[in-house]
């Protein structure tokens, strides 16, 4: 592959704050939201300035979700900055996804949910016809996918499995046949390819696999189909998460993923990618800076943790209430041991022991430190640290259960083994950072 070098970052969730970003039923909405409405709009500005600064490198990719959803305003005003940002000599490659079209959409004013403006996937073309659909070598009207030249030697394919003729998650039968008739092209124009994915394809930790909406549907299908055509490394973001991960093809081809996380909430991350001569490619992960906010004396990135580590409590808290019957006792039951419960009481509960330096921690102040782990990448509780070893004691304590389970979860003659998927998704058993790393490509 020839030498060149991007920016990337995905998720951007543009949102234009005159719709209405205020009142109780915006603060009821923020309690659950991992990213930031209100600042959206301060940050983008921010890390695109930083980027413009940059004259080394002139190229930024950006792999969906561009609005907050699909709100018309605000994907004028995201444009507006796209725009700026070209006009200071950067080439831009983006592709839509499930957030930017939509046909109900919202603002929060006077304490309510008040409806504005969406927009017709239909427009989407037109829109953003200046930032890679307008220089397509090959453009697949029934997605939005298409494949453009970033440098010489190098396309880039922008798979689009997010389109309102093609089932969200999916790459189905027709866009893969377009896809392999522009990777034969490229290959006979001796131009090496990477592609473009709103979606995982490969599940960024290993608990996404029993996730629908976590990645692509049928992901080994689509990541042999990637590999085995020539392709080996995917840009990709939707779950909000900072992960690297390799797939090998029956072939012995390899695909890499490499999963941004939202560029406007915690982990709150972008990447600038570059490849040598030699077809070393080196990824590093920048963090997103002051953005010019009032952060009440603390740090952009405790700013970005706080409102997610908090959304994680809400989120687990509210899949504790409603139901019926027995259902409904039980899940108050269960709510308010969460609430209230610390490590040490609910090991007691269920007979096992923890580590002196757990036992005290509140039960939600742990949920929020693990989920906070796993999304910002690198995950630190492998096995030997406090943390997994109680993980791996309250396993066998329900292993039972576990073992039951395992059965119903198997696809495709996949068989699962959910307590090390669990442990692997916790504490990272990679060799290689899910930030900062390095690949030798073919």
């Amino acid at each position: 592959m020839n030498a060149f070098g991007f920016y990337l970052l995905t998720d951007t969730h543009y949102f234009e704050s005159s719709l209405g970003a205020e009142g109780k039923a915006f603060d009821e909405y923020m309690r659950r939201e991992q990213y930031f409405m209100k600042e959206s709009g301060a940050i983008i500005k921010s890390v695109f300035k930083r980027i413009a600064e940059d004259k080394e490198t002139d190229v930024v990719i950006i792999p969906g979700d561009l609005s907050k959803n699909g709100e018309k305003e605000s994907h004028k005003s995201f444009l507006k900055e796209l725009y700026k940002l070209k006009e200071s000599g950067k080439k831009i490659f983006v592709i839509t996804a499930g957030h930017d079209y939509n046909e109900y959409s919202y603002g929060y004013k006077n304490d309510e949910r008040i409806q504005v403006e969406g927009t017709p996937f239909e427009e989407l073309f037109e829109m953003y016809r200046d930032f890679g659909y307008g220089d397509a070598l090959s453009f697949d009207k029934r997605t939005n996918s298409y494949i453009a030249q970033i440098t010489d030697g190098v396309r880039m394919l922008a798979i689009n499995c997010d389109s309102f003729n093609n089932p969200k998650g999916t790459m189905d039968d027709e866009l893969m046949k377009w896809a392999e008739v522009q990777l034969c092209k490229a290959k006979e124009d001796n131009c090496s390819v990477f592609a473009i994915c709103h979606y995982p394809i490969i599940p960024s930790v290993p608990v996404f696999d029993l996730v629908g909406d976590a990645k692509i549907k049928e992901w080994r299908k689509v990541a042999s189909f990637l590999a085995d055509n020539g392709v080996e490394v995917v840009l990709t973001g939707h779950m909000h998460i900072q992960s690297i991960n390799e797939f090998y093809s029956e072939k012995g081809n390899r695909l890499i993923d490499i999963c941004t996380s939202c560029l406007v909430g915690s982990p709150a991350k972008y990447r600038k990618i570059t490849v040598n001569e030699n077809s070393v490619m080196k990824i590093e992960t920048i963090d997103v800076e002051d953005f010019g906010w009032d952060l009440n004396g603390i740090t952009p990135r405790e700013y970005f943790d706080s409102q997610f580590g908090q959304a994680i409590v809400n989120r687990v808290g509210n899949a504790l209430s409603g139901g019926k019957g027995i259902v409904k006792h039980l899940k108050k039951l269960g709510k308010k041991i969460y609430e209230n419960a610390t490590v040490g009481s609910l090991a007691r509960l269920i007979f096992i022991k923890v580590d002196k330096s757990l036992k005290n921690k509140k039960l939600t102040e742990l949920v929020s430190e693990v989920g906070l782990a796993v999304f910002s990448g690198d995950q630190p509780y492998i096995k030997g640290t406090p943390v997994c070893d109680m993980f791996e004691k309250v396993f066998r304590r329900f292993s039972f259960i576990i073992k039951k389970v395992e059965p119903k979860l198997e696809k495709d003659g996949v068989k699962i083994n959910l307590t090390e998927m669990l442990l692997n998704t916790v504490g990272s058993n990679k060799d290689f950072s899910d930030l900062n790393a390095e690949f030798i490509l073919k």
